[in-house]
C-alpha cells in the first residue's frame, strides 16, 4: 500500500512537470514504453529490484536503454527515481501515470473478458453501458479465456460484473447444494 501511494506521488509530479513543460503526450508514450521494456524484461526487472546493484549503475542502465528514445524530461525523471531509490517502483509509477493521464483527457480504462470475440453489436452496447457508468470515454482492453464457457466478466475500475456462464453455473450448483441440505433437515 505505500509503494502504490509512492508511486502515486511520483507520477503526479511527472504528470504536473510533463503539463507545464507541455511534454504530455511524448512522457505518455515513454511511460509505456519504459512500462512495456520492464515487464518484457525479466533480467531488468531483477536489476532494478536488486539492493546490492549501486544507483549510479542503474542510472547508466537507464541511460543505455533510453537515452535515445525518450524525452529529456522522462529521462531525468528516470534517473531520479534511481538516485533516490525508487527505481524498483517503476512499474507501479507508470501505471499511476497512466491512471492520471486518461482522467486528465476523460478516458477510464476497462478490461473485458469473455468465451470468445465479441460481436460488434455486443461490444458496442457493453461500450455504451461502461461509458454510461464512467461518465468518461471509454479504453477497453478485450482478452478472450475459454473457460468462462459463455458470457463476459468486465471491470471497470471497483466495479466488476460477472456475466460468465461458469459463474452462472457455479451459482446454480451451490443453491441446488443449499436447498437440498435445507430439505434434508
Amino acid at each position: 500500500m505505500k509503494q502504490i501511494r509512492l508511486a502515486n506521488r511520483y507520477a503526479k509530479a511527472l504528470f504536473e512537470l510533463a503539463l507545464e513543460h507541455q511534454k504530455l503526450e511524448s512522457v505518455a508514450k515513454d511511460m509505456q514504453l519504459v512500462n512495456g521494456v520492464v515487464a518484457e524484461n525479466r533480467d531488468l526487472a531483477l536489476l532494478l529490484k536488486s539492493p546490492v546493484v549501486k544507483a549510479h549503475k542503474k542510472i547508466a542502465v537507464f541511460n543505455a536503454l533510453f537515452e535515445k528514445q525518450v524525452d529529456a524530461l522522462s529521462l531525468k525523471f528516470l534517473n531520479l527515481l534511481a538516485k533516490n531509490g525508487r527505481e524498483d517502483i517503476i512499474q507501479q509509477v507508470t501505471a499511476s501515470w497512466s491512471t492520471i493521464y486518461n482522467d486528465y483527457r476523460g478516458i477510464t480504462e476497462a478490461w473485458l473478458t469473455s468465451a470468445n470475440v465479441l460481436e460488434k453489436d455486443a461490444r458496442s452496447a457493453i461500450l455504451a453501458m461502461l461509458k454510461k457508468l464512467s461518465g468518461k470515454e471509454v479504453d477497453l482492453h478485450e482478452f478472450v479465456n475459454a473457460d468462462l464457457i459463455g458470457g463476459f466478466v468486465v471491470t471497470l475500475g471497483d466495479y466488476q460484473y460477472d456475466a460468465s456462464t461458469k459463474t452462472l453455473i457455479r451459482r446454480l450448483k451451490d443453491n441446488i447444494k443449499n436447498n437440498l441440505v435445507i430439505a434434508g433437515k
